[in-house]
Order: structure tokens, then sequence, then C-alpha cells
């Protein structure tokens, strides 16, 4: 169920939630509408799996903790939202940071509450993510380093290592691009600073920290030099993640099609807070035969590299510019770029598949550029 910055609730819903709030859960018929709530009532009520709950004996510090994220949470908050002194707000921030970082020292880490998982740290993890990725990209703040970096927070980083062990987060974990497009919607808006700006271009994929390229472009740099976001070397290797793209792009194939022919089409109303969002927009069909072949092509070129798949996409280029027309290459470029534009994690797929399905529609809409040119 989306939010509300993202289209309207079904009524299916809403009779479930009347506010509309989201998350909800029924478990055996009673709703819960917190997450807390929902964490809780799971562990009362399924005993017979692995607890998740402090140690017994520690309950008073699991308190203490959960009441420091609520710190750092309103301070992330004031500094990523507000138009006021963006240095106080950060000194502020960088304080209660410094008490997080304490925490996981003072555990024994890498959790909060020592070597095991528990729910403190599932409570921390979606906000702790978000910071990581929305700081550096409206304030160029760099809380995540890469493996063997420089920090004030070695024990945070050992933390987010830590959780990336584990097979429920990695199912979860988002990316920097689609944390930093989904916050503002859902906050009223983020405020900007300038040192910002080299990572914001970075992680919209439009330029490498380097210069030396866009950071959606093959061949794809490492992840942390070319946007500040480290790899996700749990998620296996290259060829998988190519892999794992055609799949999630063949799985629902006709619909991505129609999809991605929006870019093309007409904008639907009413209009919603989400940029990216547009529910009700009307595709354009004229395109969709030519998006088609062009995504079939994309496969190949994911499963078998590019370079063999270099001449075809070329001759289907020059059809698209030559035989289609100005406006109908036009579409097709608008089209493949908005499909990239959406490309969510973890919704769609992981972010190293993700990260090659973007620097795949580039290489298409380039070759499309190229033959209009000619």
């Amino acid at each position: 169920v989306n939010m509300r910055c993202y289209g309207e609730k079904p009524a299916s819903f809403m009779r479930v939630q009347p506010s509309g709030n989201i998350p909800v859960a029924v478990i055996d018929g009673r709703v819960y509408g917190q997450s807390n709530d929902i964490m809780y009532a799971l562990e009362q009520l399924f005993p017979e799996h692995k607890s998740l709950a402090a140690p017994k004996g520690q309950e008073m510090k699991a308190q203490e903790l959960l009441r420091l994220e609520r710190q750092i949470f309103s301070a992330w908050m004031y500094w990523l939202t507000s138009n006021g002194d963006p240095q106080r707000f950060q000194q502020n921030f960088e304080m209660v940071l410094q008490d997080v970082e304490s925490a996981l020292a003072e555990s024994g880490g890498p959790f909060f509450m020592g070597k095991s998982v528990t729910i403190v740290d599932m409570m921390f993890a979606p906000f702790l993510e978000r910071m990581a990725a929305s700081l550096l990209f409206f304030k160029g703040y760099m809380m995540r380093v890469s493996k063997g970096s420089k920090t004030q927070c070695p024990n945070l980083n050992k933390w987010f290592d830590a959780m990336e062990t584990l097979d429920s987060y990695q199912t979860t974990k988002s990316d920097y691009y689609t944390h930093c497009w989904d916050l503002p919607p859902q906050l009223g808006g983020c405020t900007y600073e300038e040192r910002g700006e080299r990572y914001e271009s970075a992680i919209n994929g439009l330029r490498s920290l380097d210069g030396k390229q866009g950071s959606w472009e093959l061949p794809l740099q490492d992840g942390f030099e070319s946007s500040g976001e480290p790899d996700w070397d749990w998620a296996g290797d290259e060829s998988a993640a190519r892999r794992e793209a055609v799949e999630r792009l063949s799985f629902n194939y006709e619909a991505i099609v129609k999809f991605a022919a929006r870019g093309a089409g007409r904008k639907g109303m009413p209009p919603y807070m989400a940029v990216l969002a547009d529910p009700n927009a009307v595709p354009n069909e004229a395109v969709q035969t030519g998006i088609d072949s062009i995504l079939q092509v994309i496969c190949m070129a994911l499963l078998e590299g590019t370079e063999n798949y270099d001449d075809t996409m070329d001759k289907l280029a020059t059809a698209v510019a030559k035989e289609g027309g100005s406006d109908y290459a036009d579409g097709i470029v608008s089209s493949l770029s908005y499909l990239r534009e959406r490309v969510g994690v973890p919704r769609d797929m992981k972010l190293p598949a993700a990260r090659q399905l973007r620097a795949h529609l580039n290489w298409a809409i380039s070759k499309v550029l190229t033959a209009q040119e000619s």
C-alpha cells in the first residue's frame, strides 16, 4: 500500500485502517498500526522463533537505547528539513551521533545489545540507513565509509556491516537513490547544501565523483568511488547482478513495456507530491513496439555483454531515428529515461542489478541519440 504522496490508497485498505496511516498488520484479526507495536506483537505471538527481545536483565538498557533512537531521529529531521542555521543543526546531530557511536562501543558490538541482533537494532535500522543516504545527498555529510577508511564512527560502520550479514536485512535494504527521491515528498521537502551537490549528481547517475564518466555509465565504476555508496559485496558478483536484472525485467515484461511508455505519454491527473509517481499517466502506445525491441536487446547484452550487441543496437537505433522520425525517437528516449529513473531498490531488484539495468538503459539511450545526430 503506497503513501498518500504516491497516489490514492485502495478502499479495501481504508476499511482496515480508516486513518490511512502505514504500516499496518492484521494478526489473528487484530489491527496493529505502528511498526513498534507490530514488532512486539510478533515477538509475543510467535515464541517458537528466535527471540529478538533484549537479553534478560537488560530491558532498561534497551529502553535507554530506544530513547537514543528517537533523539538521533529528531536531530536528523531538524538538519534535513529545516531552513535555519545548518551549522547548528549539524553540530547537534553530530553530538547525538557520537552518543550512538559510544553506545555501540560500550555494547562490545557489533549490535546495540552486543553480539546478537535484537529489536533495538530493528528500530534503529530504517532510520540510520536513511540518514546515511540523505545526509550525503543533501548535505555532503558522509556517515558510511568504504572498508578500511578512517571515520569518527567506526562502530557504526561495523554495525552497518553486521546488519548486512542478515538475510532479512538484505531483503529489505534500499539504495541511496531510492531513499533520496522517496524522502522529500514523505517529509514535505528536504533542504540542500552546496557541498552535497557532487554527491547528488553522482547518486542521480549524472557524474561520478571523480568526474570521469556518468555514474550510471558502462563500464561501471566501483560503487563507492562512483557515488559514495558502498558496494553490496554480499549480493553476489557482476554476472549475478546482470542475471537478476534480466530476471526482474522479463518477469513482468509486458507491464514494464507499457509502464516505460508513460515517458512518451500524457501525465496523469491529479498530480502527486512525489516527482517520480504518476499512477494515472497514460502510456503512448505508438512507442511500445520500439521499447519492446530495445529492452529485448538490453536483456541479451546484460547476459552476454554489450560488445556482442553493439551492432544490433546500432541498427535498431538507426531504425528508430530514421524510420520512426524525430518525434518517435524522442519518445523512445523519454520512455527509456522514464524507466531508468524509476528502477527502485529493493522493490524491483537489489542495488547491483539496478546499477546494471540503469547503465544498460543509458547505453541504449546513447545509441538512439547518436543515431538522431548522424
